[in-house]
């Protein structure tokens, strides 16, 4: 079984967190002989993004990366490679203007 590697840049994305995780699992449900992993690297967010991934993580498997300050999109993008262990890596913005819906088809 192969693994797939879903990064995550966020900052203050509370309103989108729940509606990500619920399309990304159905995204993902349809696809054979892959796992996956959600990563998310926290920009320094002021909200409960937090809060929710960690409620999120009971059911899912997410790892959470917080960063010591705000650094910007391409340094916590390079976190999340670092931490990734698939055998394929995608990297969406959390604020869904990337659809999950795509990924079965990046995998392909």
């Amino acid at each position: 079984m192969k693994l797939i590697s879903i990064i995550f840049s966020f900052k203050n994305e509370e309103t989108n967190l729940y509606e990500l995780i619920k399309r990304i699992k159905s995204s993902l449900s349809v696809i054979n002989n892959w796992k996956y992993e959600l990563i998310f690297i926290n920009d320094c967010s002021e909200d409960s993004s937090e809060e929710i991934l960690i409620d999120l993580q009971k059911n899912n498997p997410i790892t959470i990366i917080n960063m010591t300050r705000t650094f910007g999109v391409g340094p916590c993008v390079l976190a999340g490679f670092r931490e990734a262990k698939g055998d394929a890596i995608v990297y969406m913005d959390a604020d869904l203007q990337d659809p999950p819906e795509i990924i079965p088809k990046l995998i392909k």
